[in-house]
């Protein structure tokens, strides 16, 4: 579903304080207006699909490490980029869940805040408690408008009723009305019937009522999917430059000119080792054409190839029906699984493990059909991969880091944000402009924390 219009304020001494009158203006056009996002889509959609509902922290991004990741998806209107521009460089994110209703909080800052203050217990408890207030007021809303309409309605049923027994009395006059004790008695009774519907609902009223609840929910589900088909309006993959491409190209071209010579000389060797060098094609260009991606980092590369091995070889130990091999012939089995079900399941597994387990490199997906598949991939081609991961990723690092404009790896083990090279970037002081580095510094103070949260309850 998309998300729901929000609300947004800035700090006018913030926008005040910026150096030229065009930033100012900037400052205040991002406060008049944004512009609402689909889950994974813009800063709050990328931080809203993102969050984690069952764990009560603040999450902290850098707006320059966002913008320089090829995966984050960005509105047409470029407000990361605007944010970033005014001097913007840290966003926390705070999640909250009141009611069925959920949503997500985000607390901007400089660049050059002081991140000791910031990720302090007493600000995070802070933005925290801000967040579950907003978040109750987001939630009762709702509930409010529900029943300021069902006053409303029992309010005119009240007043109709009142109408039917002033006309079935026409001809007596308002004084003979006003002054006979069993018709007031009588209107004060339709009164309060109209205005406690609850006691004359039986249960198949209320039964009409959950179906009629429901059916509304299940329109507005469609109705909601059926606009989505006319996609976000969001901006396609920029172009790299030729000099890039040339670059992206030499560095393909060698690290797979030397993973299939090895592959050659080992199943020459030994059948035991047998692996396909073809199946890193699709690694390559994601390192080489999409470096900064998180897909394509070696914690990646390594746990979701061997995660996708194991599941095929898990797979495989499934007893195969004789003779069937599609699912319509399902129903003549009696013993086993179709290969097409095994297949279909070494996918599924495999994705939906990389999704679960963070390690997500799709590329590696094809090695779980593929041991399930075929017999002659054994516990040898795990060993034989692993070599050939440690090749592609030795290659890639030197050849990588010989460009101005590249860095590889951004992380090994990806518990916290490595020094993410010269990516400079233009902020803004009260007293100057400056380029700032993104140093490990500023990466071990916002996330240095992040991993002992999850045991330890004092800090959040």
């Amino acid at each position: 579903s998309r998300v729901e219009p929000g609300g947004h304020w800035m700090d006018p001494s913030f926008a005040n304080s910026l150096l030229s009158e065009e930033l100012t203006e900037m400052a205040f056009e991002l406060n008049r207006f944004a512009r609402d996002c689909p889950p994974g889509a813009g800063l709050a959609g990328n931080l809203f699909k993102n969050a984690d509902f069952n764990k009560r922290r603040v999450t902290w991004r850098q707006i320059q490490e966002m913008l320089n990741d090829p995966f984050v998806q960005r509105n047409s209107g470029q407000r990361m980029k605007r944010l970033h521009k005014i001097g913007i460089g840290l966003v926390g994110s705070v999640p909250f869940s009141f009611q069925d209703e959920n949503g997500l909080v985000c607390f901007f800052s400089r660049h050059n805040a002081d991140l000791t203050l910031l990720r302090s217990s007493m600000n995070e408890g802070f933005l925290i408690g801000s967040t579950d207030l907003i978040g109750s007021q987001i939630a009762i809303r709702k509930n409010r408008e529900a029943c300021a309409a069902m006053r409303r309605e029992m309010f005119i049923e009240a007043i109709k009723k009142v109408k039917r027994e002033l006309l079935n009395n026409r001809g007596r006059s308002f004084g003979d009305l006003a002054t006979n004790r069993s018709t007031l008695d009588f209107l004060a009774k339709q009164r309060r019937e109209a205005q406690d519907p609850l006691e004359q609902d039986d249960m198949a009223t209320r039964f009409k009522k959950k179906v009629i609840k429901l059916g509304k929910k299940v329109f507005k589900r469609i109705n909601n999917s059926r606009k989505k088909w006319k996609g976000t309006k969001l901006e396609g993959p920029p172009r790299q430059s030729f000099g890039e491409s040339a670059f992206v190209a030499f560095g393909v071209f060698f690290t797979m000119l030397t993973v299939l010579k090895v592959a050659n000389s080992i199943n020459a060797a030994d059948k035991n080792y047998k692996f396909d060098g073809a199946w890193y094609s699709s690694t390559l260009c994601i390192i080489f054409a999409l470096t900064p991606a998180p897909v394509g980092q070696p914690r990646q590369i390594f746990a979701a190839h061997l995660w996708n091995m194991l599941v095929g070889l898990a797979l495989r130990q499934i007893p195969t029906s004789s003779g069937l091999e599609d699912f319509m012939e399902w129903g003549n089995a009696s013993y086993g699984l179709p290969q097409i079900w095994k297949e279909a399941l070494a996918v599924a597994f495999g994705v939906a493990g990389q999704a679960k387990l963070g390690i997500l490199h799709p590329p590696a997906t094809g090695l779980s059909y593929a041991f399930v598949k075929d017999d002659y991939y054994s516990w040898g081609t795990i060993l034989t991969v692993y070599l050939a991961d440690v090749i592609v990723v030795a290659m890639s690092m030197i050849i990588l880091n010989l460009s101005e404009a590249k860095q590889y790896p951004l992380y090994w083990l990806g518990l916290e944000w490595g020094d993410a090279g010269r990516c400079w970037y233009t902020g803004v002081q009260t007293r100057g402009q400056h380029d700032a580095p993104l140093t490990n510094a500023v990466s071990n103070k916002l996330t240095g924390r992040t991993v002992s949260m999850e045991g330890d309850d004092r800090n959040v």
